[in-house]
């Protein structure tokens, strides 16, 4: 996972930037995209919100900008109430949605100018603002052509450039890296750190967990609209997530039964996993050189094909959760 980066020295006001309570949200009567959400983010974070497709990120970014209106609870973003208050949250504020609806006869220059006058920026600055924005945002490149021509890539680093065009103190960030290479998404994550640091706050919905893991002071995981878990990523993987041996047998395995029994009798074992022919053993740390669960294994006469070690994860720790909450709904409830 590498290196966690030092939290932020930046100062922060007390206040939060973010402040959620109760926060739900029902489509056509029935969907319920968010179920009573309540969290706070501090001013001066990097934050990300995390899930599968359907888990309500989406949904909750959109109300958190004033784009959709919450059924249930309440949210506070920079202490406005982003559905009433909407024009003065997004005078400081910036939203970089998925799927942003930019017109492809523009150029890219020509859209960067148009939406510097839209802000009601002041005009002798324009060249100097514009100018910077195509620098940070590696624009130049491409940024006289029609935005027809952009590649996704393209589309998403003139995108940011204009929400970042009046210098925010919060960004909302909805999928920011779904249509960057690596180079890109690697670059992107930089400039997150970069304005954490200069004390923006940032909100980011992503898929990707380890970048999330690797960069954010703080993670949400949903889960069909729910809470699962808030907290440092670190923090989260040591609760939620296990050491995980994973052994591959020449056959699918039919009566695991004995083969439990045994592996879960070695030191430091708290589960065992069968899926096929895959055998996955759950600990808290892995053990020493060697593998004993490997012994047992052929001891047993199982043929062995392979195996590798994972290291706790966010990934594991998301599994974990997201499955304790299934289990938890009730029969005939609606997961959506």
């Amino acid at each position: 996972m590498g290196n966690m980066p030092a939290p932020s020295s930046t100062p922060t006001d007390d206040r939060p930037a973010l402040a959620v309570n109760g926060l739900g949200k029902t489509f056509r009567g029935r969907v319920k995209a968010l179920r009573d959400v309540s969290f706070r983010i501090g001013a001066g974070r990097l934050a990300g919100v995390l899930g599968s497709n359907g888990s309500g990120k989406t949904t909750l970014m959109r109300i958190l900008f004033g784009i959709l209106p919450p059924d249930a609870g309440e949210a506070r973003v920079l202490g406005l109430c982003p559905h009433r208050e909407a024009r003065a949250l997004r005078a400081q504020s910036g939203f970089a949605g998925q799927g942003a609806a930019l017109d492809p006869e523009m150029t890219g220059w020509e859209t960067l100018r148009l939406f510097h006058a839209l802000r009601g920026l002041p005009a002798r600055r324009r060249r100097t603002r514009l100018d910077a924005l195509c620098e940070t945002f590696g624009l130049r490149a491409f940024v006289r052509r029609r935005i027809g021509t952009f590649s996704g890539g393209e589309r998403q680093r003139l995108h940011l450039a204009l929400e970042m065009m009046h210098e925010p103190r919060l960004l909302l960030l909805d999928e920011p890296t779904s249509n960057l290479d690596a180079e890109g998404r690697r670059d992107l994550w930089d400039r997150l750190t970069r304005w954490r640091d200069e004390g923006r706050t940032v909100l980011v919905a992503t898929h990707d967990l380890d970048a999330a893991a690797a960069h954010c002071d703080r993670v949400l995981l949903l889960r069909s609209g729910a809470l699962l878990a808030d907290g440092p990523p670190r923090r989260i993987i040591e609760a939620h997530s296990f050491a995980r041996t994973v052994v591959t047998l020449a056959a699918r395995e039919d009566r695991p039964d004995a083969l439990r029994e045994a592996l879960e009798k070695l030191p430091g074992v708290q589960g065992v996993r069968f899926d096929g022919p895959t055998v996955t053993l759950l600990r808290r740390q892995h053990p020493g050189p060697g593998e004993p669960a490997l012994e047992v294994i052929t001891h047993l006469g199982r043929d062995v094909r392979g195996f590798e070690r994972r290291d706790p994860d966010l990934d594991d720790a998301y599994h974990n959760l997201a499955a304790a909450h299934e289990a938890s709904v009730p029969p005939g409830k609606h997961r959506s």
